[in-house]
């Protein structure tokens, strides 16, 4: 599969070729035709990338995931324009692992702020939270600095009036939407939403660094790092909780492109597939899951509603 920034440049060239048809020119050889006066070369303006549509494609992704008994969310913002697509971004679902985001951005803006002072070590959990999605370490700093406090004060920052505590107090239950976690993407990248510049670095820093296998071992792969294999400028937080609704749900969620253009947001919901056999109804508050059979076809889907809105030029 071409990259984003492949798909991006070969829109670009299609545009430069178009606009030399249009004056009657075609490009030029690298040798001058005989008999011709030397020229100088004019200053060459670059040509505006085309930036990334995903209306075509959206429809397709949708249906797709349906065949497979999942419902899903999409939701996509271009930074530069201002652009925005989406799919049922209003609906509500349980963060899981997203909450690892709040709880970081909640302790570095308190670090920022002096109202608190990391240690190294805690520096450390936040990095194995974001990098490796690991629970234990979400856990610890959760209950040590707040818990739905936490959730609250990044609601409140961000302007993510879809976003709410958990109702039993376990961060991964904190409920939130589509459309909110693209507003956290950016009011966090911004410094709109309060993160000062060094801990935004440091917060994207591990991002950008995911590990493709989890802290308990699961595959956190799925989704936009699978969807785009030939992609480089990737940052994302991955999620996965059974059962939510008697259901997978499975986050991919992130920034792709220079300069963090672009946020994307893709969610399922999957019904519980064991090919006819009894349903186990894995609890991940207990269990790794990392060989349920029926979270890898949840992953599978959600990957391949990635390559359906990037598909290879």
């Amino acid at each position: 599969m071409a990259s984003v920034i492949g798909w991006i440049r070969g829109l670009a060239i299609v545009a430069l070729t178009t606009a030399a048809i249009a004056v009657g020119t075609t490009p030029s050889e690298d040798e001058p035709t005989a008999g011709s006066p030397p020229t100088t070369q004019p200053e060459t303006t670059p040509v505006e990338r085309a930036p990334l549509r995903l209306a075509d494609h959206i429809d397709q992704a949708v249906f797709t995931a349906a065949e497979r008994g999942a419902d899903v969310t999409i939701a996509f913002l271009d930074r530069h324009d201002g652009h925005y697509e989406s799919f049922a971004d209003a609906v509500p679902f349980p963060t899981a692992s997203l909450a690892k985001l709040f709880i970081a951005d909640d302790l570095f803006y308190r670090e920022a702020s002096t109202e608190l002072r990391l240690t190294a070590r805690e520096h450390r959990l936040v990095a194995r939270m974001l990098e490796y999605s690991d629970d234990f370490a979400a856990t610890e700093l959760w209950n040590r600095y707040g818990t739905s406090d936490i959730v609250v004060d990044v609601a409140a920052r961000n302007h993510l009036a879809a976003t709410s505590a958990p109702y039993d107090g376990r961060w991964w239950n904190t409920t939130t939407t589509g459309r909110d976690l693209v507003d956290y993407y950016s009011a966090m990248l911004s410094g709109s939403g309060g993160l000062d510049a060094p801990h935004r670095n440091e917060l994207m820093g591990y991002l950008h660094n995911f590990g493709r296998i989890g802290a308990d071992g699961y595959d956190q792969s799925f989704g936009i790092p699978a969807g785009l294999p030939g992609e480089s400028d990737i940052a994302v937080k991955q999620g996965w909780m059974c059962c939510s609704g008697g259901r997978w749900l499975h986050l991919s969620t992130g920034v792709i492109g220079p300069d963090d253009r672009y946020i994307l947001v893709v969610v399922s919901r999957e019904d519980l597939n064991y090919g006819g056999a009894d349903p186990d109804y894995p609890d991940t508050s207990q269990t790794t899951a990392v060989n349920d059979i029926s979270a890898a076809h949840a992953r599978e889907t959600l990957t391949n509603v990635v390559r359906i809105l990037f598909p290879q030029s």
